[in-house]
Formats: C-alpha cells, structure tokens, sequence
C-alpha cells in the first residue's frame, strides 16, 4: 500500500511538474527583462506583455550566440532585440545587456549583468520582472535570485509553449524532452550549483582565480 501511494505521488507530481515549472509570479516593477535566446513566438508573448503593462524599460539579455560559425548577430541580447524593435517596440525603451563567454551558467550570468547595470544606476531596491520560455521559468527565477540581493523584487513571467500542452506535455516529443530537461536542470541548480560570492570572479567566470597568478 505503502508502495502504491509512493508511486502515485510520484505520478501526480510529474503530471503537474510543467505547470510548476511554467511559474508565472509578476511584481510589477520598472523593467521587463527578456532572455533573448528564446522563440519568435515567445518573444513576440514578450512584447505583447511589455506594451500591455506599465513598464518603463525592456531589457534583453543573452550571451554569444554559438549556432552558426558567423551568425548575424554576435549574442543572444542583439539578436532579440533587433526582433523585437521590427515588431514595433520603442527604441527608447529597449536596453540591451550582452553577457561574455564564460563557463559560468549562462541564465545567472545574464541576471549578475543586468544586476551590475542597473546597480551603476543607484536604482536599490531593484524591482523586475523577467520573461521567459515555459517550463524554463522556475529555473530562471531561482538563478535571477541568487544573484540579487534579498530586498529586491524579482518577478517572473512564462510564455505559453507553441507545441505543446503544459497540461499533457508527456504526449509530444517537444513537452517531455523540455519539462525532463528544466526538472534535471532545476535539481542541479537547487543541489549543486555554487555561483560563488557576489562580486567574485567565480561569479562572472564560473571559475575560482587564481591567487597565486
């Protein structure tokens, strides 16, 4: 009996796991802040989210973008943001933060860059959302509050996935390899990873420098 409940738990968990993952949790701050290594259909959700509320300025974010060997744009950051300025969106309100190469995780790396962005404006506390891809959002937020500080309010947006149902995501090939994807990768980031000290090299290079260099 004890061994059936187990298993049924474990079942209802895993039925529900995209809707937890697909966390939506706005604070309804300054600034939308817009991961760019997402889909055109996710970044236009973005958009339409950013003209609909109250927001000052739209950020977007990214690091080198690797897929092809001479790609138009250099990271992720400029690739969305010239997409989203061709939809319509007020180049007065875009800021562009690119992240560098690092063997740091690229989410947290792009949330310590927008963190020292907008810390050399004196803006404390620091009020944003972020808008991202489905089921990567719980990841995002987990990785976007560590690298803020306690007092700062970080919200999060998720966009609805174009291929599949968050409430059937086992019946595509799509749903599942993303939901077992972001329940992996939410597990290590909860159990393993160690961004290391604010302001650290560890923090931006994701590695420990050298003391004796």
């Amino acid at each position: 009996m004890l061994l059936l409940i187990f298993i049924a738990t474990i079942l209802f968990g895993l039925k529900n796991s995209a809707s937890y993952l697909a966390v939506t949790q706005p604070k309804q701050g300054d600034y939308l802040v817009v991961e760019g290594w997402q889909t055109e259909d996710s970044l236009a959700q973005a958009l339409n989210k950013f003209k609909g509320s109250t927001y000052q300025y739209l950020i977007a974010t990214g690091g080198p973008d690797t897929r092809y060997i001479n790609p138009e744009y250099k990271t992720y950051a400029e690739r969305s943001a010239a997409f989203l300025l061709a939809q319509g969106l007020d180049a007065r309100k875009l800021i562009v933060i690119s992240a560098p190469a690092s063997a740091q995780n690229r989410t947290f790396l792009s949330a310590v860059m927008v963190r020292d962005y907008l810390a050399k404006k004196n803006i404390a506390p620091i009020s944003l959302d972020i808008f991202t891809q489905g089921v990567h959002a719980k990841r995002t937020h987990e990785l976007y509050q560590m690298a803020f500080r306690d007092d700062d309010n970080i919200g999060i947006y998720s966009s609805v996935p174009a291929n599949y149902d968050l409430k059937a995501w086992w019946k595509t090939s799509e749903g599942a390899k993303s939901v077992i994807t972001e329940i992996v990768g939410l597990l290590w980031v909860k159990c393993c990873f160690n961004p290391g000290k604010p302001g650290s090299h560890q923090e931006k290079w994701g590695l420990v420098k050298n003391q004796s260099s």
